[in-house]
């Protein structure tokens, strides 16, 4: 049972992962095609959105191993 509680723990924080760092990098994308930022913040959206990407992709990794977002390893 903790193993399911960790694995919704992880599945959780990459969803608040997500939000935290897609819907800003949304935006910006918006504001540029707005004509409202200048075109070098696409480097800025990229390093963003690759950043969440991976951290993602580790949080649902850990989610579907039953891994507590905080611990390399599952619990005993």
């Amino acid at each position: 049972m903790r193993a399911f509680f960790d694995g919704l723990l992880s599945f959780v924080a990459a969803v608040a992962t997500a939000a935290l760092t897609l819907i800003p990098a949304y935006y910006a994308w918006m504001s540029i095609d707005a004509g409202f930022a200048p075109q070098w913040v696409w480097i800025n959206i990229s390093g963003l959105s690759l950043a969440a990407a991976v951290m993602i992709f580790v949080l649902l990794r850990k989610a579907k191993d039953g891994v507590a977002p905080l611990r390399a390893r599952r619990r005993r």
